[in-house]
This record gives structure tokens, C-alpha cells and sequence, in this order.
């Protein structure tokens, strides 16, 4: 019997199992030995360190962008073949129904068409390394290659590469980073169901809710539909964010080691894996650069040359605006101008949608028709939620014919000075960004970049009417007119997404910024090390990025303290508090306590004034959300009032203060924290043990038995205030996930004939599941370890692309 069972069982399972496995091992690709290609003019090499790093060197530069296009695509086809489906618009080809709302969203922007008009705003140069750069990657693709498992798990194949689908993905790059239309929104709900005062607290800057007629109840739910969608943009394609941002910092020659000028940057968005990033060295005949590679994209977006160092966060501009539109009464195919009607500019789209499984049992589904409008503002992207009596367009900079964005970046790899880089940036469109340069000689500098509209009335902040010119953009704040400094005499720049210029500063650029917490943080440990007479170099850059210690908490902690603690649980809570300075640590047990603490009061204090007169639950779960991400600061400010209006419950007859709040919510926290550590002695509540960052996988992250496979989850610390950011929510079965948050770091000390580049990517050089570099960098990034990005250091791999025949490829526009 038994040796029936191995027979017939057990060694066709095993042998199974290893066929399986050998079949995934060939998805790997190729590092070393030599490879013949088409389109490539002269022989590159691809030299890989022991992370999987590529050094390109090859003889040209649209060599190396294609040597740069086939090294993504050998390490990452499925991120570059998700990409190219969510611009499209084309999820639901391979996802289903479930990506249906997602297209039609992506159809409606019309990312791929804005991007083909932007094809013929770049220089010849810009295309060529475009082109070259969609040809190396449809080199891999015709190779024969196995593809990665994803493809054979959805079986699909993917399509050729075109230079349009790099520059739309700039354009979902810009909208990641640019969610004011999503404040809009957000502002638009809260108005409708807090008063003045309150308003005014919670959005301390820009219009008052009196600029906003009230809605219906239908509109505010349509429009907290519109909300919702967005957030699961965010937490199914992380997408957007509250805390998009990022820092960045350079410190003068003068103050750096040697004379050398230091530049330090973390970008910070969605997590996933394989991360946004790529690491990577890239020379040619004229470029010579190396740093974080956007997947998609041929060149450094930042890093360094052999002159200059460059960083950037997000500048938080506001280039998006909602314009609410009259439709003509006479005629739904039109709208008002000025009380004269005009015709909605209307597109058919049509959404290939797969069959549920198993597809080859069921008829296939017809394609899903969407008519899309435009008004003169843009999109309407509100029809997707039934807005038709006042619907929503949306006017964004990444939309306007002509967008040069590309142009900036490719320019930024050729950088030589403070002019130089000036200039190349002076094509920024979208994203408008913080860039900050630091060069060989020890000089630095900062500048605002980007396209920023003028507008005639208005700040922003709320939608518009839009059936007039009250409200039009009447230009863009002019080039020499930027934020920018250079040299300032405290010897460093800092940016984290605050507020970059004062109140004199005559154009307005935004109203939505990031709390100064971070760039105040950097800033003082900056000073310290000055006063202190430390050396500033490469490692005191790495222990700043590494700094989980916030300030927001130190301010707010002081008045929690207050509270006299009336039980057993909260006494040893405040044990812990009282000795506690704010830092969110991994072994912290006060920073679990705090954050725990916090997400309870917020909605002790919030959710009351924002369930609204609707209290339909769908609403309410959003209205929470937004009182989840209310900053520290502004909770401090509600407690200061004593016994706030804010701190009573309208549902309850008796009057509460802000102790019984403050009492309640403590309560809440630790009942919470002890359902999922247990130990009411609180010694293994230490942060990182309900608090993980995952990176997740698309799609299989949302596959249970997959799941394990293809994500990666690690205990970490860090808050949404730190330098070290980490932007969370609470999984009710799992603990509190970090989700957001960097997707690499780098440091570059850049002094005369001395260069030190040091770095760490969030996950590993590879997307493929099986390559040993697919999360090989998670534990190191987590506890902040760096590698060194050093061109001249010895490879381990070296494979060799070998001009062949030319053949018919895909992405010529």
C-alpha cells in the first residue's frame, strides 16, 4: 500500500512540484554572456553587483537608454506591463469586473491621448532616448524569454512598449503626487456638515464653507462616492495618499566633511512590491548618472552625475481644480458659458471586461460602453457617480496639450551647474516638485518647479462654479518668479513638503501643505550637529533619515498628561508615557499606546460633528477616515478649548468634556491593543509588534492562498510626522499597517574628485517572485542599513548586448 502511494502519489506530486519549479527558475533572466539584439547600433554591457544593481556602459547614450529598457524589463515586465494597463485604462481585461470602476476612471482622465500630445512638445533628443528605451524593452519582450509568473498565472502576454506609455505614466506619477481635487472634495463634505468655526479649525487655510452652496443629500452622497473610489485608488493601486510627499535636504561644502556638499533624499508614496524604484548607473557618450530610476522611464529621476546631486519631495502645488457645470435645461448634450450654450466634447470608450472563472466555461462579456464628456475645463469626472444636474470637470496641468515634464527630467541627467539644472527644469509641467542640488564645488541650492496656475478669484480649495470666468486660470506664476534660494548662509536647504515660502511670497501656490514637523525636525538635528562641532557627512545624513522621533506627539502628550488616569490599565499606561519623548521606535511600548490612543480620540472627537445629517454607513466609514488623518496639532487645538463642542456627544443627553473624551478613547485604546497582544502587563507591546509595513503585490495580495507568496509584511516604527515616515491604519485582524511611506534612500557626499553615493531600495532590484534580489532588501531598508552605489566597484555579473539584424519591433509613434 505504502509504495503504491509513493508511487502513484507521491512522486508524480514531487515530480510535479519540480517541474513547476524549474519552469519558474527559467523566468530569470539572463545577467551574464552575451546577447544578440535589434536596434542596437554598437555593443553595451550590463554589469550587476551582488544586489542586481545594473551598471549600463555602452558607446552612446540611446545605447545605453535601451540597454536601460531592457534591464527594467528583464527585472521588472509585470510592474511595466501594470503600469501600461492602469494608464490605459485596461485592468479589467485581465482583473475582471472588479477593475471596472478603476478603467472607466483611467478612460475618463485619458491619460494615453494627453501623453500622445505631448510626444511633439519634446526636443529630438528627449524622443530618441525614448524610443530607444521602448525598444530595449521590446528586445526582451521578442527574445522568447519565459515570462514572469504573473503573466502565466492571468495568461496573458504582454504587449509591446511604446513611447506614449512612458509618458503617460509620468502623468500617473504626477497624479500619485497631486490630490488636491481629492481635498476639494473632502472640504466639499465637511462643509456640509460643520459649521463655520469648526470648519475653519480643521482646514485652517483656504475658504470658509459659506463660499459653498449646501447639496442635496443625493449630491453629498454621490460626492462621498466619488471620495470613497479614490481612497480605494489608493489602497488597491497605491495611489495618492495624505501624506504624499517626501524629504530632502543638502548641506553646504562648508559644513560637510572635506569640503564635500551632502545631498539626502526619501521619497514617500504607496508601498508596494516591486517598489516604484529601480537602482541603477547609466553611461553613455554624454550621460554619465546614476541613482533612483522610475520603472517606465529611461532616465535618473534622482541621483547624480559626475557634477551635480539632486533630490526632490513633493511641492504640494495645487494644479487641479474642480469646475462645477451648468447643464443646459434645454439640452443635456450642452452646458453654460456665460448663459450661452456649448456642446460637451463627447468620446466613446470601450472596456474589454474578462469573464468571472473559469472564463472558458462562460460566454464572453460584450465590451463595456462609456461615453466620457468634456467641458472647456476638462473631464467630467463626476459622471461616473450619476452628477448630472451640476457635474464636476476637472482641470489639471498634466492634461494641457504640451506637457515637457519628460523634457526636465532627461535634462536634470545633463546638468553640469546651478544654471544648467535651473534651466532644464524650467520644462517641469507635472508633478510640481521641490528639487534640491547640491554640486562638486560645495555650492547647493532649492527651487519650486512646475506648472502653477493663476487664478482670476479663489484659492482652490473647494470646487468652483465653472459656467462663468469668475473662477479661470488666467496663466501660471512665470519661471524667474519660482521659489528658489542658493548658498543661504546657515550652510543647508530642507524641504518635507511644507510651506516653502512665506506669506509675502505674491502668488499663491498652494493651501494644502504637509505640518512642518519633518522639515523642523531635520532642521534642528542639523543645527545640533553645527552647534555641536559634529562632522557633517554621508553617515550623520543616514542617522537624520533614520530619526522616528516626532514633535507633534511631544506637544500633544503634554496636555493627554493632564488626564488623571482612573483605573489600573491607564496608570501603567502612563507609567510608560510620562518617561516617554515621543519617539515612535520599534521597541517603543509608549508609541504603541500614543498611536493607538490617538486613532481613538480622533474619532472621540470627530466623528460625532462629521457623520453628517445623512448617517447612511458608507458615508460614515469615509467621514471617519477623514477624522483618522486629522494632524496632531489640530487635535491639540480642539483639547485646548476645554470643554470643547467638539468633545460632547450629540448622541448622549448628559454634557461631556474633553477629560471624559480623553478618558473614553484611552479606554477604547488599550482594550484594543490587548485584544491583539494580550499581556495586561504591557511588556510585549512594544511597536513593531502590532505595527507592520507591507508591501503589497497587485494582484495577488487580494488572493488568500497567494497572498503569503508574492507580499512581504515586517514590524517597524516610525509615525506620520517623523523623518522617518510611516503613514498607518488599523487592520482590525492584524495590527496596525504602515502602507505608505519611503521607497528608497539615497545619500551623496559630492566634494573635488571624491564622490560617495550610498543607498537602499524598500524591497529588492527584482520583480520577479523567484530571484533571490525580489525582498532582499526589505529587512535592510527597515533598519536602515545602506549599500554603496559605486560605478567603479567590481560586478559579479556582466552580460553583453550585441548588435543584430535589425527586425520589425513595437513603440515607434
Amino acid at each position: 500500500m505504502v509504495s503504491r502511494l509513493v508511487v502513484f502519489v507521491v512522486f508524480p506530486v514531487l515530480a510535479l512540484i519540480a517541474h513547476q519549479g524549474w519552469q519558474l527558475r527559467q523566468s530569470l533572466p539572463q545577467v551574464s554572456g552575451n546577447v544578440a539584439v535589434p536596434r542596437l547600433a554598437r555593443p553595451a554591457s550590463i554589469v550587476r553587483d551582488a544586489q542586481g544593481v545594473p551598471r549600463i556602459v555602452a558607446r552612446s547614450d540611446a545605447d545605453a537608454f535601451f540597454a536601460m529598457g531592457y534591464v527594467h524589463a528583464q527585472d521588472r515586465l509585470w510592474q511595466l506591463e501594470l503600469q501600461r494597463r492602469i494608464a490605459q485604462g485596461r485592468l479589467s481585461e485581465v482583473f475582471g469586473k472588479s477593475s471596472i470602476d478603476q478603467d472607466i476612471w483611467f478612460r475618463t482622465l485619458g491619460l494615453r491621448r494627453s501623453a500622445e500630445s505631448a510626444w511633439s512638445a519634446l526636443s529630438p533628443d528627449a524622443q530618441r532616448s525614448l524610443q530607444a528605451y521602448s525598444d530595449g524593452i521590446n528586445a526582451w519582450i521578442a527574445s522568447g524569454a519565459a515570462l514572469p509568473v504573473e503573466f502565466r498565472m492571468l495568461g496573458i502576454a504582454p504587449e509591446p512598449w511604446t513611447v506614449y506609455d512612458s509618458l503617460a505614466w509620468i502623468k500617473v506619477f504626477a497624479l500619485n503626487l497631486g490630490g488636491n481635487y481629492r481635498r476639494e472634495v473632502e472640504r466639499l463634505l465637511v462643509s456640509q456638515v460643520v459649521d463655520r468655526e469648526k470648519f475653519a479649525l480643521l482646514f485652517p487655510t483656504g475658504a470658509p464653507p459659506s463660499t459653498v452652496a449646501a447639496l442635496d443629500p443625493a449630491n453629498v452622497a454621490r460626492f462621498a462616492a466619488f471620495a470613497r473610489f479614490q481612497d480605494s485608488l489608493e489602497t488597491q493601486l497605491h495611489l495618492g495618499g495624505r501624506y504624499v510627499g517626501s524629504n530632502a535636504w543638502v548641506v553646504s561644502g562648508k559644513l560637510g566633511a572635506g569640503g564635500a556638499a551632502l545631498m539626502a533624499n526619501d521619497p514617500h508614496l504607496g508601498l508596494q512590491i516591486p517598489s516604484l524604484w529601480y537602482m541603477a548607473s547609466i553611461k553613455g557618450d554624454r550621460i554619465d548618472a546614476q541613482g533612483a530610476t522610475l520603472v517606465g522611464l529611461p532616465v535618473v529621476i534622482f541621483g547624480r552625475n559626475a557634477s551635480v546631486a539632486w533630490g526632490g519631495t513633493n511641492l504640494m502645488a495645487d494644479a487641479q481644480d474642480l469646475y462645477l457645470e451648468q447643464v443646459d435645461a434645454a439640452d443635456a448634450g450642452r452646458y453654460l458659458v456665460d448663459g450661452k450654450p456649448e456642446a460637451f466634447v463627447v468620446r466613446d470608450e470601450y472596456i474589454t471586461v474578462r469573464q468571472d472563472f473559469p472564463s472558458f466555461l462562460r460566454s464572453p462579456l460584450q465590451p463595456l460602453h462609456v461615453r466620457v464628456r468634456e467641458s472647456r475645463h476638462g473631464p467630467i469626472v463626476s459622471d461616473m457617480f450619476d452628477v448630472f444636474e451640476q457635474p464636476a470637470a476637472l482641470r489639471w496641468t498634466a492634461l494641457d496639450p504640451g506637457d515637457t515634464s519628460y523634457e526636465a527630467f532627461y535634462g536634470l541627467n545633463y546638468a553640469s551647474d546651478w544654471t544648467s539644472f535651473q534651466q532644464a527644469l524650467k520644462s517641469q509641467v507635472a508633478p510640481a516638485l521641490n528639487l534640491l542640488y547640491a554640486d562638486s564645488a560645495g555650492n547647493i541650492g532649492y527651487i519650486a518647479a512646475g506648472r502653477m496656475p493663476v487664478r482670476k478669484n479663489g484659492d482652490g480649495t473647494l470646487p468652483v462654479p465653472g459656467w462663468n470666468d469668475d473662477y479661470a486660470w488666467t496663466g501660471e506664476i512665470p519661471f524667474d518668479r519660482w521659489p528658489r534660494r542658493y548658498n543661504p548662509e546657515e550652510g543647508f536647504l530642507v524641504s518635507a513638503n511644507e510651506k516653502p515660502v512665506g506669506d509675502d511670497y505674491p502668488w499663491l501656490i498652494s493651501q494644502d501643505w504637509a505640518s512642518p514637523a519633518r522639515a523642523e525636525r531635520i532642521a534642528a538635528l542639523l543645527r545640533e550637529a553645527v552647534s555641536a562641532g559634529r562632522t557633517l557627512d554621508v553617515a550623520a545624513m543616514q542617522r537624520i533619515q533614520a530619526d522616528t522621533r516626532s514633535a507633534p506627539a511631544q506637544r500633544l502628550l503634554a496636555r493627554l498628561l493632564k488626564h488623571e488616569p482612573n483605573n489600573d490599565q491607564q496608570r501603567r499606561a502612563f507609567d510608560l508615557l510620562r518617561a516617554w519623548n515621543g519617539d515612535m521606535a520599534r521597541d517603543s511600548r509608549a508609541a504603541t499606546i500614543f498611536n493607538a490612543w490617538m486613532r481613538e480620540l480622533r474619532r472621540e472627537l470627530l466623528s460625532d460633528d462629521l457623520r453628517g445629517f445623512w448617517n447612511k454607513e458608507r458615508e460614515s466609514r469615509y467621514m471617519k477616515g477623514v477624522a483618522d488623518n486629522v494632524e496632531l496639532d489640530t487635535v491639540d487645538r480642539i483639547l485646548a478649548g476645554g470643554d470643547s463642542a467638539w468633545c460632547d456627544d450629540q448622541a448622549t443627553p448628559a454634557r461631556e468634556t474633553c477629560d471624559d473624551a480623553i478618558d473614553a478613547s484611552l479606554n477604547d485604546a488599550l482594550w484594543e491593543v490587548l485584544k491583539f497582544r494580550g499581556d495586561e502587563s504591557m511588556g510585549d507591546w512594544a511597536w513593531e509588534d502590532v505595527h507592520e509595513t507591507v508591501y503589497r503585490h497587485v494582484p495577488f495580495s487580494d488572493v488568500n492562498v497567494l497572498r503569503s507568496v508574492f507580499e512581504r509584511r515586517i514590524g517597524n516604527g516610525g509615525s506620520p510626522d517623523s523623518v522617518n515616515v510611516a503613514s498607518f491604519s488599523l487592520d482590525k485582524s492584524r495590527g496596525y499597517v504602515q502602507d505608505f511611506g519611503a521607497g528608497f534612500r539615497q545619500v551623496v557626499a559630492l566634494g573635488a574628485g571624491k564622490v560617495e553615493h550610498r543607498y537602499m531600495n524598500s524591497t529588492g532590484q527584482s520583480g520577479n517572485v523567484v530571484s533571490t534580489h525580489y525582498d532582499d532588501m526589505v529587512r535592510p531598508f527597515r533598519d536602515l542599513e545602506f549599500l554603496s552605489l559605486d560605478p567603479a566597484a567590481a560586478g559579479v555579473d556582466t552580460l553583453t548586448l550585441t548588435p543584430a539584424a535589425a527586425a520589425a519591433q513595437g513603440g515607434a509613434p
